[in-house]
């Protein structure tokens, strides 16, 4: 059953909580991301950022709390329960619409770039090879490897591969695209192609995109909206002028001052 949402909200999180054990991942967690928001998720490792990730593509469940995803429940649970009230069918139906690009690159080897993007629009969208074939030339045109299309990914570079990952992450037409970390793999030049790619892509596309990285210019330049996180828990967040420029909290500004310094 579809839910109303407040605004144009296509992502809600509320009071999530997750735990690993005894150690607590999320913390009560509520975030809002209006429909074709670029945010980006950055702090310290372990404050949280790729766990909301994982739990927007179903790869994790949550302790407590709701999310919500373009007006339906994935997860509805209570502290005292033991489960979610969600259906097998509605979360199945709910992760199809969420795209992600991972840091490592899961291409298949033994598929040419083409047959890599093309697979899965065929079986599970049910596109016809012709049409398939053709989305798959406009999102490498996009990702700037149309020559690559008949390559095996040991022919690629690091870098390629995961502008192809991105291409194929896309080729499944989700209205969410997530990004987690997916250069940290790579050396610097092949991380700015890849981030140059991932800038044109956000401006180009009205898909809602929610990104963890280090890259702090990067953020600057790629996000609508910074959150800064620490042990499970939004610390600060604001436009990337309000965040980097004029930052309210004490750790928001040591932890940018920490980083920036490093680079």
């Amino acid at each position: 059953m579809a839910i109303e949402t407040q605004s144009n909200r296509i992502i809600q999180m509320q009071k999530v909580c997750k735990r690993y054990g005894a150690l607590t991942v999320l913390q009560n967690l509520d975030i809002d991301i209006e429909s074709s928001e670029k945010v980006a998720l950055i702090g310290p490792s372990g404050s949280g950022k790729s766990t909301i990730l994982r739990i927007l593509m179903t790869l994790e469940s949550i302790d407590s709390g709701r999310v919500v995803i373009d007006g339906e429940s994935l997860y509805d649970i209570h502290e005292d329960s033991t489960g979610s009230s969600v259906s097998k069918q509605q979360v199945s139906r709910i992760r199809a619409k969420v795209g992600m690009v991972f840091q490592s690159f899961n291409l298949f080897p033994h598929m040419s770039v083409l047959r890599n993007i093309t697979e899965a629009p065929i079986h599970v969208l049910k596109l016809s090879r012709e049409e398939a074939e053709q989305q798959a030339v406009e999102f490498l045109d996009l990702v700037g490897l149309q020559d690559k299309i008949n390559a095996y990914p040991a022919q690629l570079s690091g870098g390629q591969k995961q502008r192809v990952a991105i291409a194929r992450a896309l080729a499944m037409q989700p209205k969410i695209m997530l990004f987690d970390e997916i250069t940290s793999a790579l050396d610097p030049e092949l991380a700015a192609e890849v981030l140059l790619v991932l800038k044109n892509l956000a401006r180009k596309t009205d898909r809602t995109m929610l990104m963890v990285t280090h890259q702090m210019h990067f953020a600057q330049e790629f996000a609508d909206r910074i959150i800064f996180m620490e042990q499970g828990k939004i610390v600060e967040q604001g436009s990337p002028e309000k965040i980097f420029n004029h930052p309210q909290k004490e750790r928001t500004r040591s932890f940018l001052k920490t980083v920036l310094e490093a680079t």
